[in-house]
């Protein structure tokens, strides 16, 4: 997946799904180097964040490149299958990246 024009708010819901498929389901969206370059991201352009899911977002977990002990809502749970459902087809039909352009 190419995070760099992803839009900042939309990166927000792309940590929490991830994080979700990854901490609660065992389930790697994205590998390693997304997944720091998204935190990273993230903590940088903090201010600039504006989506109703911040506040469900540790600082310190995004300096530190993780996602672990989010409290996840119904949307997001929901979301990240919705999403894992749709990288399993995606993936098997038209290759790693091609859900996302």
């Amino acid at each position: 997946m190419e995070l760099s024009n992803v839009s900042l708010n939309r990166l927000v819901p792309i940590y929490l799904m991830s994080s979700y498929l990854y901490y609660e389901l065992d389930d790697s969206v994205l590998n390693d180097t997304q997944f720091d370059y998204l935190c990273k991201k993230l903590y940088d352009n903090w201010d600039k964040v504006e989506h109703m899911h911040k506040h469900l977002i540790d600082k310190a977990n995004l300096k530190a490149g993780s996602g672990y002990g989010i409290q996840y809502t119904n949307m997001i749970m929901c979301g990240a299958l919705s999403w894992q459902k749709h990288m399993s087809s995606v993936t098997t039909q038209q290759g790693d990246e091609a859900w996302y352009k």
